[in-house]
């Protein structure tokens, strides 16, 4: 009974030891209470630590975020700056867009006047005024966006008056400085234009909304640091940093920045437009005309610093290089009684020939054809004097030739020839269809000056109004000079042809056997001051011994090696 009681007694104990808790729970519960603080503590801890490192997270967001913005801005301005430059050069070389908008495209290089009444077109002053120009960029002239800065205003230009599009007598080509100047921090010289972007208004500055208030588009309620006491010379100030009295941001066009991307469009030009007359000329009078000598005078002046006249640009005796003769003022009347007829063809008698000036101007034969006739083919020649083999002496269409009395002709053709002294002859040949017995008359038009020497020519007129002519050097092989007989041979040969170098891939024709180039200059790259009477001023490398006969184009493109990035001529083969 004991040891059942003493088992059961076990069991109630445990049941009770339960049931209290006493030997067990209370010191649990104690644990347990700890425990938890702890654990409370570290939490808190751990708490506050994150919100320690978030606050400074979002501190220094903040930061950057205010940083990032003044960036951002800076770069939006920047580019709406650089936008603006790039338009402003593509509108220089671009003809076609010009023409798209209903323009005159005849002087590359030039750029639109600023906008002087906030509409986004360009104003252009009257011809007389002859001041540099500032106003608002002419976005809607140029044909791009209406470009503003980080404060929302419109992009400002300043635009150095002799590169303003039309504007009287305004010669653009490559020695055509920039007269405006950058100060400051960002200095520069020679400079054609200037885009501003105005930033948000300074103390003193007002600028209210209407266009209607003069104070709208006054530049002094927009831009800072500028003088505009000599109004052909403007001088801008340039800053690093924005500040409470300069926050202006501005970005300059050079002269060669332009002429980089203008000249590479004149010589696509030259060969478009002037090369067709040059190549005439050759087929009208089987030769190529005596260059007109570089060195005396040379290209821009004559005597004591006076321009020298296109007048003067007369073709010398035996000269094989130097530049276009584009002299429009020779004469070529023939001379009285210099006219004679011959019989080169078919049968038949001519007689009875008086050949004398004629007031078409021109000149007129009379003859009679007799005997046995059968289609005879005749020769009218008249001697026209020294002048056609040194200038661009332009022989009349033969649909010119009259027939005033007698059948009519047919197989006519007029050409001409030159003697080694530029003496010039033009022969008219045509063959009589009438019969024996008849008298005849025809009247031939007088040998006049080219089309190419002419400023209101619609191809060539933009080459001699902006006297690009000035950068034009001209070459041809001896063996086609007037009266050397139309051929060439390979070098050392002599007559020897003309070799240039480096010619596009565009080129199918080889480098060796060419009959006449032009050289086009470009601007100056050894900084001296245009015109000049240095040769080595205007071109480069091959191009600036002719005498050797052996030439190169080159674009000064990145990655050559240092002599051949300085060079900058352009070579446009005239023939073949």
């Amino acid at each position: 009974m004991s040891k059942t009681g003493s088992k059961e007694g076990r069991s109630w104990c445990s049941r009770a030891e339960i049931a209290n808790g006493s030997a067990m729970r209370r010191p649990m519960h104690r644990a347990l209470r700890g425990g938890k603080r702890q654990r409370g503590f570290a939490m808190i801890a751990i708490i506050s630590l994150i919100a320690l490192i978030s606050a400074f997270l979002i501190a220094n967001s903040f930061g950057r975020t205010s940083a990032q913005l003044a960036i951002s801005r800076e770069q939006g301005t920047m580019n709406a700056l650089r936008q603006a430059k790039a338009a402003l050069i593509a509108y220089a070389a671009s003809e076609q867009w010009q023409l798209y908008k209903g323009e005159v495209a005849k002087q590359p290089g030039a750029l639109p006047c600023p906008d002087t009444n906030d509409n986004g077109t360009a104003n252009c002053p009257p011809p007389t005024v002859t001041t540099s120009l500032i106003g608002r960029l002419p976005w809607a002239t140029l044909g791009i966006d209406d470009l503003r800065d980080a404060s929302g205003e419109r992009l400002w230009y300043a635009l150095s008056f002799n590169f303003r599009k039309l504007s009287g007598t305004t010669i653009i080509n490559s020695d055509t400085p920039g007269q405006l100047t950058a100060t400051g921090t960002a200095p520069a010289s020679q400079v054609v234009a200037i885009v501003f972007a105005p930033g948000a208004a300074i103390q003193g500055q007002n600028r209210p909304a209407s266009t209607a208030v003069p104070a709208h588009n006054n530049p002094v309620n927009y831009l800072e640091g500028f003088n505009l006491s000599d109004p052909v010379n403007y001088i801008f100030t340039t800053n690093s940093l924005p500040s409470d009295t300069f926050n202006d941001r501005l970005i300059v066009i050079t002269q060669a920045d332009l002429m980089a991307a203008v000249e590479p469009v004149v010589a696509a030009r030259i060969e478009r437009d002037i090369k067709p007359y040059i190549a005439t000329y050759f087929s009208q009078w089987n030769a190529f005309p005596f260059p007109s000598t570089f060195a005396s005078p040379d290209p821009g002046t004559s005597g004591a610093g006076t321009t020298r006249a296109q007048s003067a640009y007369v073709g010398g005796i035996a000269e094989s290089s130097g530049l276009l003769p584009l002299t429009a003022t020779l004469p070529y009347a023939w001379t009285i009684g210099s006219g004679s007829v011959s019989l080169i063809g078919g049968s038949g008698s001519i007689s009875g020939v008086a050949c004398q000036p004629d007031s078409l101007p021109g000149w007129r034969c009379d003859f009679n054809v007799s005997g046995v006739v059968s289609n005879p083919r005749f020769s009218v020649q008249g001697g026209i004097g020294a002048n056609a083999g040194i200038s661009f002496a332009n022989l009349p269409d033969v649909s010119a030739v009259q027939v005033q009395s007698g059948p009519a002709l047919s197989s006519t053709i007029i050409r001409g020839t030159l003697t080694n002294a530029g003496v010039g002859t033009v022969i008219f040949e045509g063959t009589y269809v009438g019969t024996s017995g008849q008298s005849f008359r025809i009247v031939i038009p007088d040998v006049t000056v080219s089309p190419l020497t002419g400023s209101v020519d619609p191809n060539a007129g933009w080459f001699i109004a902006n006297e690009w002519y000035r950068q034009t050097y001209y070459v041809v092989s001896p063996g086609y000079l007037p009266g050397s007989g139309a051929s060439c041979n390979p070098l050392p040969s002599t007559p020897s042809c003309l070799t240039v170098n480096n010619m596009p891939a565009y080129y199918a024709s080889p480098n060796t056997n060419k009959q006449a180039i032009l050289i086009f200059a470009g601007r100056t790259l050894n900084g001296t001051v245009r015109p000049s009477s240095n040769f080595a001023n205007y071109l480069e490398g091959e191009n600036s011994t002719p005498g050797d006969f052996i030439h190169e184009h080159r674009a000064g493109a990145a990655g050559l090696t240092a002599a051949a990035a300085l060079i900058n001529d352009r070579v446009v083969v005239v023939a073949p």
